[in-house]
């Protein structure tokens, strides 16, 4: 009992000798803020911000889909065209996955080009497949290869007399000066023989792997040469 008047003598004391302080004027309201459940979202608010998130969400994953400015310079359209084949082959794979040179007459047919010679691979390039293109409102042939480390190539062959070539793209590989474009990541070989335009595209883009993308394009360029029936 006398320790309890005691606390009671010592809490009066310190109330009465203590100076007291005034609470800032908007802590009050601050607190009884605080402690306030957050006001609900009015309906149509809540349905346009939804709204809202639902169309950037939609924005954000078909924007690569959208069809991508065409270039005006012909050279750069065909290139667009030969990277989208190769991507989707990529993807998907050959159409028809033939082999040549028992597909050689139906491609002949469908193509509209022959091979009067063809490269068929070798220890460094697997032969994947042939089959007919149409690509910028033209017919031609593609050939897919694999390399030991899984590069898939894509050789085209399009009719395009008068095509003009790049020149300031143009690159020394053996005896051959071909140009050497970039698109969307893949890096392309571009030229001509005689009125068909010529291109290998692969995602080959480092400095070591243009070594053998070089060595690629004289192996495919030497053993193949199409002409137009």
């Amino acid at each position: 009992m006398r320790d309890s008047l005691s606390d009671e003598a010592l809490a009066s004391r310190l109330a009465g000798e203590l100076p007291r302080y005034g609470a800032p004027a908007g802590l009050r309201h601050a607190v009884v803020t605080a402690g306030r459940p957050p006001a609900p979202l009015r309906p149509w608010l809540s349905a346009a911000l939804a709204a809202a998130a639902t169309a950037l969400l939609l924005f954000l994953v078909f924007i690569p889909l959208l069809p991508r400015i065409t270039p005006s310079d012909p050279v750069q359209r065909m290139v667009r065209s030969v990277v989208a084949e190769h991507t989707r082959t990529v993807m998907w794979g050959a159409r028809r996955p033939d082999v040549i040179p028992a597909a050689l007459p139906w491609l002949s047919q469908e193509s509209g080009i022959d091979l009067r010679r063809v490269f068929a691979g070798d220890e460094r390039l697997t032969f994947v497949a042939a089959e007919p293109v149409y690509l910028e409102q033209r017919r031609g042939l593609a050939l897919h290869y694999r390399d030991e480390e899984s590069h898939l190539l894509t050789y085209v062959v399009l009719p395009a007399p008068g095509l003009p070539m790049p020149e300031r793209q143009r690159v020394q590989v053996d005896r051959w000066r071909p140009a050497l474009l970039r698109d969307s990541g893949f890096s392309v070989w571009v030229w001509k023989q005689g009125d068909l335009a010529c291109f290998i595209v692969s995602d080959m883009k480092s400095e070591t792997d243009l070594g053998s993308f070089r060595d690629y394009f004289a192996r495919v360029r030497v053993a193949t040469e199409p002409i137009l029936k």
